[in-house]
């Protein structure tokens, strides 16, 4: 079967994040939602749409797929920024068809000419396929980043299902409040004095990844391949991608890989993005004094998100000093400094150093070759296409 997935109209909803990336290659727990679609589809040719601004670093990302293609055959359409799930998939067989979750459009499955003419009609960022049938399902919708830290729980619940671990090792060295078999870790290091509480779900520890103790860890949580958490450190409810350094107080945050955020300081109900660096003591509120549900700049609007629990959203690169207060409801744009007494603003756009209560332009070639040390740190380097992507970002915010 053929398999496309596309993002939609409402992709910068996910914005800091989906600045940088499609919404697909959002983490959603040790998965994105696009490697979600490859598990569930292991054996299907899988076809990817993306904004025009992302197609290249897409293509360079996803070498073995085709992008944003005009060629198109019989095969089922997915939404990239739905959890999908295998008894999901049940309910799309019906071919000449279109799906919804709730007035969501979230799949189709359409033959060529179908598919074609929805391309020709402006296609999946900018309309929705003109198919008469109309089928109403449900499935797990996320349309801002704080609906997908909601999700914590039920995607590592579903998570734990299939990820691999070794129940001897775990038995070996785990202090624990309740059984090993909630608990999925093999070819680490857990130093002694780790606490795992699995009372309220499960916990995933990725290959390679150090968890010093005494530290206290509660699931749902996962924790990426070659991360390391320091320490005195208590990890709950959480999603901590591949090679980040984790200290201090964290609860019901995603951590989208490759980010510090090693010394005290609390960090709640937050989405962070890669090669994040918070300094020491930096701390972020997830609640209002007046218990009133949270409002969220993105996308140009502000959003109520109807919760009281709501903290920050960091896009790439971004860097906070020393004892930095982020306000509930903070988005900062990537590539961003602050360096301020009090809180910053609660909208901080892409490229800018707020320093000392003053909004400062970032140099982008200073910002570029110390990107490019940060990422040369973990093995890594910037490619053409994401200096390219950053660079029109900044020079649109510019315009702004």
């Amino acid at each position: 079967m053929n398999i496309y997935v596309f993002e939609d109209q409402k992709s910068l909803n996910f914005e800091p994040l989906s600045l940088t990336r499609p919404v697909f290659d959002i983490r959603i727990g040790s998965e994105t939602f696009l490697e979600r679609i490859q598990f569930l589809f292991p054996n299907s040719d899988i076809t990817i749409f993306v904004r025009k601004d992302l197609e290249e670093i897409t293509r360079d990302k996803y070498p073995n797929f085709n992008v944003n293609p005009q060629s198109i055959d019989d095969g089922l359409w997915l939404l990239g920024n739905v959890i999908w799930e295998q008894d999901d998939l049940s309910n799309l067989t019906e071919e000449n068809s279109i799906y919804y979750y709730k007035n969501n459009f979230v799949a189709a499955n359409l033959n060529s000419d179908q598919g074609k003419q929805w391309l020709k009609d402006g296609g999946p960022t900018h309309t929705i396929p003109e198919i008469k049938n109309k089928c109403n399902i449900e499935v797990g919708y996320c349309e801002y980043l704080w609906e997908i830290i909601e999700r914590i729980p039920s995607t590592i619940n579903y998570e734990s299902n299939y990820f691999e671990g070794d129940l001897d090792f775990m038995e070996d060295v785990v202090q624990q409040k309740t059984n090993t078999k909630n608990i999925f870790a093999d070819e680490c290091l857990i130093e002694e004095g780790v606490f795992f509480d699995t009372s309220e779900g499960p916990i995933l520890i990725g290959v390679g990844a150090e968890i010093s103790g005494p530290s206290y860890l509660k699931g749902p949580l996962y924790i990426g391949s070659g991360t390391y958490v320091e320490p005195l450190t208590q990890i709950k409810k959480s999603v901590i991608g591949n090679s980040c350094k984790i200290g201090g107080e964290i609860d019901s945050v995603i951590i989208q890989g490759y980010t510090n955020k090693v010394h005290e300081g609390h960090l709640g109900d937050a989405f962070l993005g890669e090669w994040v660096n918070l300094g020491a003591g930096t701390i972020n509120s997830n609640l209002k004094n007046n218990y009133e549900s949270v409002k969220v700049h993105v996308n140009g609007q502000s959003v109520d998100t109807s919760k009281i629990h709501v903290g920050c959203f960091i896009g790439d690169h971004v860097k906070t000093a020393i004892g930095t207060l982020i306000n509930t409801g903070t988005v900062i744009g990537p590539g961003s400094m602050i360096a301020t007494d009090g809180f910053p603003p609660k909208t901080i756009k892409p490229f800018t150093w707020f320093v000392k209560g003053k909004h400062r332009e970032v140099l982008f070639e200073k910002f570029i070759k110390t990107a490019e040390i940060v990422k040369r740190r973990r093995g890594q380097k910037i490619l053409v296409s994401e200096k390219q992507l950053l660079k029109k970002i900044k020079n649109s915010c510019k315009s702004d």
